[in-house]
């Protein structure tokens, strides 16, 4: 693996209506930060985990701030829009990229103001966009964070439905292989057969690449998002306990399925456009 690419940092769902995400994802059983206010105009919350999480990213009607994310609303919906993986060092992994003859973007500084317990605090990154070539179905950065104390706050890591950290992320794509090769060309780690797919094996969450016909494989009657193929369209996550799992998801009244592996799948109507499964 290269080495200032460390894995899955986070997954972005970009979605129109933030209000409606976050009774979405609390319904899941999802213990969501405080809403987060960026200098664009887009908002956010997220649900964090022991060394990931999940962002909720909300853009307001005529947003143009990040187009990337506008044209993938636009064109389909809300969705599983992107993957930040995990760097100790933006600028080593720009110039790690450079020498293995790829062309990342530029490196770049942002910030977000966060509410600490009534105290004004500022959550910071450097981030650098990935070489689109080499991360089809997604929009893809690696996501250095300089105050991770702020972005994991106590008691934001614990969630009811008993989510440890992700697991897997589901790319549909005509040609899986050619397409996880990409990611391990870019990430240099190879990608392996996988069931009825393909697998790039990372710390912390994988990849997985599954043509159309095979999605039923690892995520049963999954309802298709209108948008082209390749994107990513399923998380998993990792849980402790799927009993509590099902408890929390039956006291909400979010209807789920029991796949044959014992794992809960909820439809993509119930997550804001994601087929969301449960796994130990």
């Amino acid at each position: 693996m290269r080495n200032h690419l460390n894995g899955i940092d986070h997954v972005v769902v970009v979605v129109g209506d933030l209000d409606q995400a976050v009774s979405d994802y609390e319904a899941l059983g999802f213990n969501l930060t405080p809403r987060g206010h960026h200098s664009l105009g887009s908002a956010n919350h997220c649900a964090m985990f022991g060394k990931d999480y999940l962002e909720l990213l909300g853009l307001p009607p005529g947003f143009t701030g990040a187009p990337a994310f506008a044209r993938f609303l636009e064109a389909g919906g809300p969705g599983l829009a992107a993957l930040a993986l995990r760097t100790d060092d933006a600028q080593g992994a720009h110039a790690e990229l450079l020498v293995a003859g790829m062309t990342p973007g530029e490196v770049r500084d942002f910030s977000r103001p966060v509410d600490l317990d009534g105290r004004q605090a500022e959550a910071r990154f450097r981030t650098l966009d990935m070489p689109p070539a080499g991360t089809p179905g997604a929009h893809t950065f690696a996501c250095q964070h300089y105050t991770p104390e702020v972005a994991w706050r106590p008691g934001y890591d614990s969630h009811p439905n008993g989510v440890t950290g992700l697991d897997a992320l589901v790319l549909v794509s005509e040609t899986p292989e050619h397409d996880l090769e990409c990611y391990g060309a870019l990430l240099d780690v190879p990608v392996a057969p996988y069931g009825l797919g393909w697998r790039l094996e990372m710390p912390g969450a994988s990849l997985i690449a599954v043509e159309p016909g095979n999605v039923d494989w690892l995520a049963h009657g999954q309802r298709h998002a209108p948008r082209a193929l390749p994107h990513l369209a399923v998380i998993r996550f990792r849980v402790a306990d799927l009993a509590r799992t099902a408890g929390v998801l039956a006291q909400a009244g979010v209807s789920f399925l029991t796949q044959a592996d014992g794992n809960l799948q909820v439809s993509p109507d119930h997550a804001q456009g994601v087929t969301v499964v449960f796994v130990l």
